[in-house]
């Protein structure tokens, strides 16, 4: 028994990248906060990669992905198990896509000893670029078994050819008379 994809969450086509870009920047700017936060408790300097590994960690989940380029479309797969599809966010221009959604994870008192668990709350966050731009209103998000699946047909791009001759005869210039001056 086939079971039924769902449409994930919401597809915002835009204009430019600008707000991809704000997007990650606030990411960046969350991560650059805690990465300091993180260098002050330990108190001494030398640590800075590790720390902005550490927070990158603490505040994005970056999902895998694969990009497939098919008879003219491209498929975009993200492995984002745990997440409603209904609080997936897609935001698309012809060049790029950006997946965010943010996933919570927490054990309710009643829950029992958690003796292992490697969940963790964060926002998942992932761009891709495409090689060649996309149509993107023949965008398709849709999420099943914690897979979400973007497919996206390349843009046609018209290129404006030069203007085909006509066949037929070369017309050619009428011949100027010459010139008697001078001549006596």
């Amino acid at each position: 028994m086939k079971r039924q994809t769902k449409s994930a969450g919401k597809l915002v086509v835009l204009e430019n990248n600008d707000p991809i870009s704000a997007e990650a920047e606030e990411i960046q700017n969350r991560i650059r906060d805690r990465a300091y936060e993180l260098s002050l408790m330990r108190g001494h300097s030398g640590r800075e990669v590790d720390d902005w590994l550490s927070a990158e960690s603490e505040i994005i989940s970056v999902p895998p992905a694969e990009l497939v380029e098919k008879d003219g479309t491209f498929q975009v797969q993200l492995a984002i198990a745990g997440i409603d599809a209904d609080d997936v966010h897609v935001m698309a221009t012809p060049d790029q896509i950006l997946i965010k959604c943010e996933f919570s994870h927490h054990h309710d008192s009643d829950s029992g000893v958690v003796h292992v668990c490697d969940f963790k709350s964060a926002t998942v966050f992932r761009t891709i670029h495409f090689p060649e731009p996309i149509n993107v209103g023949t965008m398709n998000v849709e999420f099943q078994d914690g897979m979400l699946r973007i497919t996206a047909g390349k843009e046609n791009v018209k290129r404006e050819s030069p203007p085909k001759k006509q066949p037929g005869r070369k017309s050619t210039p009428p011949k100027s008379p010459r010139s008697t001056r001078g001549a006596a």
